[in-house]
């Protein structure tokens, strides 16, 4: 389950580099702080369900 994790993180971190957007931007867009998301892309803080279809749905991740 953890490697799960750490690949869907590596992808969103990828995507966003990617698509060159800002975390406050896709922050306020899912509906969490910019500190949060950098919580959870630096492993602070644990990658929900919720959180995680939000980001897949926004970055067109599947």
């Amino acid at each position: 389950m953890k490697q799960e994790v750490q690949n869907d993180l590596v992808r969103i971190k990828e995507r966003l580099r990617i698509l060159d957007d800002k975390k406050k931007k896709v922050a306020k867009i899912i509906g969490i702080t910019d500190v949060y998301l950098s919580y959870i892309l630096n492993g602070k803080r644990p990658l929900t369900a919720n959180v995680k279809s939000k980001l897949f749905d926004y970055l067109g991740l599947s």
